[in-house]
């Protein structure tokens, strides 16, 4: 009788001990599973913050002599104008003093009518110590119905596109830039015949 008893209690020991192991063995699987499911979770997470971070690059603020801002994102091959709606960015950096910056400004008043609702005409005045006098005499004999940025941010933008250009900081002016959807497409060192540039405007527009 009591070799029957010490059998059946072996017999339940091992049984208990065996769901146990069961047991323990069915728990690490479901936290491996778990983890597994949570890293999944955690990298597509990163994922998705990753293809909506915002774009790099400098934010300037440039603003006209008239006190109308522009708020922008530059860096290197990219240039977004946030408020302009425009599909092409046409960046102009000129001086006052510079003969050929003269003549050419009337040429890209013609362009801005010609493509309103397609083209953003943007001069950016760089190395020029004219005073708010001198620029506002200037802006009399030469007006200019696009957007000209006299502002402090001048400086950064013309150093960011120079960086994108690979062009050194004694550049030749003038210097125009075209952008199409925020990023670079071709630019022009010194003056260039109107009819190249409204040829590539007219090209990035048709190349979508």
């Amino acid at each position: 009788m009591i070799k029957i008893k010490l059998l059946l209690l072996s017999t339940i020991l091992l049984l208990i001990m065996g769901c146990s192991g069961k047991k323990n063995n069915e728990t690490a699987s479901v936290d491996t599973y778990t983890r597994t499911q949570e890293a999944n979770c955690t990298e597509s997470n990163k994922s998705k913050v990753h293809k909506t971070v915002t774009i790099p690059g400098t934010q300037v603020t440039l603003k006209s002599i008239k006190n109308k801002t522009y708020s922008i994102v530059v860096d290197k091959n990219r240039f977004i104008i946030k408020k302009a709606k425009q599909p092409i960015v046409l960046i102009n950096f000129f001086s006052t003093w510079c003969p050929p910056c003269r003549r050419q400004l009337p040429y890209f008043e013609d362009l801005q009518k010609k493509y309103k609702k397609k083209l953003f005409i943007a001069g950016i005045l760089v190395n020029d110590d004219a005073n708010t006098t001198t620029l506002e005499t200037f802006y009399a004999k030469y007006p200019m119905n696009y957007f000209v940025s006299d502002g402090t941010g001048n400086e950064t933008v013309t150093l960011k596109v120079l960086e994108g250009l690979k062009l050194d900081t004694n550049m030749t002016l003038p210097l125009t830039v075209l952008y199409k959807n925020g990023n670079y497409y071709t630019h022009y060192e010194g003056p260039v015949p109107v009819e190249m540039i409204d040829h590539d405007i007219k090209s990035a527009l048709e190349n979508r």
